[in-house]
């Protein structure tokens, strides 16, 4: 079995779902699916099916693309600042990076941005550093998914309790708590990948992703 696991980019339930990853224990593998990913039964992003129908319709929107998720795990944004309040994790930097970032965590970049800056070798990220690291912009979603592995993968390998993240009931959502095992079962030997190599369009006034290659699964990185 697997679960995807949602992460809301605003409080609540009625927001878009901007980070998903598919848990998969039987092939060890973590599995992002960009938010921008576009799905014609849907007629819009991945990332609005949760706010539109919930798990059921996540699932659905998700199945378009050949991937077929028993569960479905969603934090709010309170869950994931609580899990990440404490956290401190050196992560490597391999060139200067400039990003844009909103005015304030939870502000809209469309009201404003600022750059920030993250410097080689490495650096360590807490406190507001942390959701700049994984939310900031430049380039694609496919650029933040990338920083967001690393940020995983650091974390698994330090063992941080990714379960602080569930101390809340009303903080996330979840449609079966078989799906508690899967998160389990993560570690930081699994795969890293992105569904397949994504090519950007515009439908509807909307930038979105398209598969370009809809029989390969998966990109490594």
């Amino acid at each position: 079995m697997s679960t995807l696991l949602g992460v809301m980019d605003r409080e609540g339930f009625d927001a878009n779902t901007d980070n998903l990853v598919l848990i998969e224990p039987e092939h060890e593998r973590l599995l992002w699916v960009p938010r921008d990913l576009w799905c014609p039964g849907l007629g819009d992003r991945v990332n609005t099916a949760y706010r539109i129908g919930g798990s059921d319709r996540l699932m659905a929107a998700v199945r378009e693309h050949d991937l077929n998720p028993g569960h479905v795990v969603v934090l709010s944004r309170r869950a994931t600042e609580a899990a990440l309040e404490q956290v401190s994790v050196l992560v490597p930097v391999p060139a200067r990076m400039t990003f844009a970032y909103p005015l304030t965590p939870t502000a809209r970049i469309e009201d404003g941005s600022r750059d920030v800056t993250f410097e080689p070798p490495a650096v360590v990220l807490k406190g507001e550093r942390v959701h700049q690291w994984i939310g900031a912009r430049g380039g694609s979603d496919l650029h933040r998914i990338e920083r967001q592995k690393v940020l995983v993968r650091r974390l698994l390998e330090q063992r941080f309790n990714f379960r602080q993240a569930l101390a809340n009931p009303d903080a996330y959502a979840c449609s079966n708590p078989a799906a508690f095992d899967d998160l389990a079962r993560v570690r930081a030997s699994w795969r890293f990948e992105t569904l397949d190599v994504m090519e950007p369009a515009v439908i509807d006034g909307k930038q979105v992703l398209l598969r370009r290659n809809a029989g390969h699964r998966g990109a490594s990185v």
